[in-house]
């Protein structure tokens, strides 16, 4: 049997004992909170021997077998180290890694804490121009993750060789998701025949976070966002004491087409949905940050990138709902899984006999 995961305060007591000895840390706060689907998460403050306190997010794998995603520490470790400083989008200043689960039971990455909220509070504040606001940053975010230089990246991330070749071998991933589970799915099998019969114009291969969404972009703190009534005004000091979005949670990241991010993100439910409200502004915005073309970036692309951007996510979800029909538990959320593969599946299927016709 693995040893038990636990991510509470004395296992990050011990951590700090046995790591920052000289340094006298004490933990005086410690609160588990919702991390997405993936990793149990905590934020903790520290107060430093020498008086001053630092609050911190911790990241750990969950219990073998508990999860639907799953990801590499690792390879997140490493892109988050690599990232921090150097690109041109803000990350989390990665602060320490419990590489082998010695102290908490599973792999543990901590970073530093932001003071933010996500950005769906904005879009969602009720201040006039709030959800037109909240589109540029998230399109403006997307074209600055996808402009970072291919060399800040860890030298083991894997690097395709051209972008034919990567949609190929991503739209071959898609037609056997299937050929390890107990079911055959008919629809991934015709929908990897229409990607394959009708690929898009190419792009250069970039920097893909993988779970581009509004709830993993962190916007800073300030007053009540519903009495901003000049975004003019909010823009000047966001350029100035606020700074940039943080963007989070980077464990599918890898290199791919760009697009794939923005197809991920055009159908998820979530309201306000930025793209849903305006796509044609969207896209105008985002090809004019990246000097992409109409041809490259549009409504149908982007529909094309849905299927390949949630490709590997889907296969996850088909994986873990198979284990669940062999009688294997994988946690609370397992029932979110037949529902998430239901509606994929009709979108899916939808989309591809538009791209036959």
């Amino acid at each position: 049997m693995p040893d038990p995961v636990h991510l509470d305060a004395p296992s990050l007591q011990k951590f700090l004992d046995g790591t920052e000895p000289d340094r006298h840390g004490t933990v005086v706060s410690f609160r588990p909170v919702s991390g997405g689907y993936s990793r149990l998460t905590a934020i903790t403050t520290v107060t430093w021997g020498d008086g001053t306190d630092e609050a911190m997010v911790l990241r750990a794998d969950p219990p073998p077998g508990s999860g639907i995603f799953h990801s590499d520490r690792d390879a997140e470790w490493h892109f988050l180290r690599a990232m921090h400083g150097r690109a041109p989008v803000r990350t989390a200043r990665p602060r320490y890694y419990d590489a082998t689960g010695e102290y908490f039971g599973a792999k543990c990455i901590a970073v530093e804490f932001f003071a933010g909220r996500p950005l769906p509070e904005l879009a969602k504040s009720g201040a006039s121009g709030a959800v037109d606001r909240a589109r540029e940053i998230f399109v403006d975010t997307a074209a600055k993750i996808h402009s970072t230089p291919i060399d800040v990246l860890p030298p083991d991330m894997a690097r395709p060789p051209d972008w034919s070749t990567y949609i190929d071998e991503l739209v071959e991933f898609l037609r056997t998701i299937d050929d390890s589970v107990s079911d055959s799915n008919p629809a991934l099998h015709y929908a990897a025949a229409q990607l394959k019969e009708h690929r898009p114009p190419p792009v250069p291969l970039t920097l893909v976070h993988g779970d581009f969404q509004p709830a993993n972009l962190l916007v800073a703190d300030w007053a009540d966002w519903a009495d901003w009534a000049d975004w003019a005004d909010w823009a000047d000091w966001i350029d100035g004491s606020g700074g940039d979005p943080l963007v989070i949670d980077w464990e599918f990241a890898r290199i791919g087409d760009p697009r794939e991010d923005l197809g991920y993100y055009s159908q998820l439910k979530l309201p306000p949905n930025l793209y849903e409200t305006d796509p044609d502004g969207f896209l105008a915005r985002y090809r004019e940050h990246t000097g992409l073309t109409e041809e490259q970036i549009n409504r149908d692309t982007i529909e094309y990138f849905y299927l390949l951007g949630m490709a590997r996510l889907l296969g996850q979800l088909i994986h873990a709902a198979d284990d669940l029909y062999r009688g294997n538990p994988r946690g609370v959320m397992a029932t979110y899984l037949f529902n998430a593969i239901s509606d994929a599946m009709h979108r899916f299927f939808d989309i591809a006999r538009r791209l036959a016709s």
